[in-house]
């Protein structure tokens, strides 16, 4: 992976990550990472999340994430949510940026913005913060950090972010978990494994667990592929020699 100029910014929580080279998911499984594409770099992703329980629902989200350099991120995805009403589209507009501090440490910032295609709602926002931090020992990596979000402009929901990825065979094989508080609830909760068969393909599979009477059991399975390189790195040509008289 490019090292970039090392950024030293106002601390905002603590962080980390896992990888060297990234060719896995951005996310932990509902949490973003700290994982970071080189610029120019391109990964397709698709999302799905689905329950049996109570009238079900199915949520299908394609998604095209890109490196654009300097330690930045960028994606652009579309989910379509599926149940026994209705069926909702949204886009998923998302950004970040990572810190790396030291190679133990890394911290990110970015945001989302998911406005809807079918209704004529106000889009839902988030601007997170959070840290994590790789124990090289153990091959644990912490993740821990706080998010606000909610409807149109005024934040309407804040709330804590937590995650930990357990590597049990490199490259191959991790333990995922994370959780996210709500005002309504005392959050929800996911885990479940990343399984990495060939070095450019990663599988997740989870169970997302609420703690909340109103709210289902789900089920995700996501699909990571990654592209490649595909914008090359603009290279500033030298000026060419004028002829001498």
């Amino acid at each position: 992976m490019h090292h970039i100029t090392k950024i030293i910014i106002i601390p905002v929580f603590c962080i980390v990550f896992l990888c060297t080279k990234v060719y896995a998911q951005q996310t932990i499984i509902t949490v973003p990472s700290s994982d970071i594409l080189p610029g120019g770099e391109v990964i397709l992703k698709q999302s799905n999340r689905f329950s049996t329980f109570g009238s079900g629902f199915v949520s299908l989200t394609p998604q095209v994430i890109m490196g654009t350099g300097k330690d930045t991120e960028v994606s652009l995805g579309a989910g379509t949510n599926i149940n026994s009403e209705d069926t909702s589209v949204k886009l998923n507009i998302t950004a970040k940026k990572v810190f790396k501090i030291k190679k133990s440490f890394r911290f990110t910032v970015g945001g989302n913005l998911n406005p809807s295609l079918t209704e004529g709602k106000k889009p839902d926002s988030m601007i997170y913060a959070h840290g994590s931090y790789l124990c090289k020992k153990t091959r644990t990596t912490l993740t821990a950090g706080g998010f606000v979000g909610g409807q149109g402009q005024m934040p309407s929901l804040t709330g804590a972010m937590l995650g930990i990825d357990q590597t049990i065979i490199p490259n191959k094989l991790r333990i995922v978990a994370d959780y996210v508080s709500r005002d309504e609830s005392w959050g929800s909760f996911a885990a479940g494994l990343k399984i990495r068969p060939e070095p450019t393909t990663s599988i997740t599979t989870a169970v997302i667990i609420p703690n909340n009477n109103e709210d289902r059991i789900a089920f995700s399975i996501s699909l990571s592929k990654y592209v490649g390189k595909v914008i090359p790195e603009f290279v500033k040509k030298e000026p060419e020699e004028k002829e001498k008289l």
